[in-house]
């Protein structure tokens, strides 16, 4: 029964990490299109927090760094976004 209970609260856990993942995403692209890059920047790095192998985030977080000029920080997560996987636009 125990093991039971622990699979119940780790799938709990991974459904609630998933939804902050994407409220964070939604989040950082409105503070985007607001122009308020530092913000979005924050709410990306806070997705990729929640799950490191999101392309999506890694992507998101890559275009605004391209829109503030930080290239090389851009590169850099465009790699990882394409070594997460496929890219799944939602």
């Amino acid at each position: 029964m125990k093991k039971i209970r622990s699979f119940n609260i780790s799938f709990k856990q991974l459904r609630l990490n998933n939804i902050l993942k994407l409220s964070y995403n939604k989040q950082g692209v409105k503070k985007s299109d607001e122009g308020k890059f530092k913000e979005a920047l924050e709410y990306f790095t806070k997705a990729i927090e929640l799950d490191p192998e999101d392309s999506l985030s890694y992507f998101n977080r890559a275009t605004v760094q391209m829109q503030t000029g930080n290239i090389p920080a851009a590169r850099s997560d465009f790699k990882l976004s394409e070594s997460c996987g496929e890219l799944v636009l939602s």
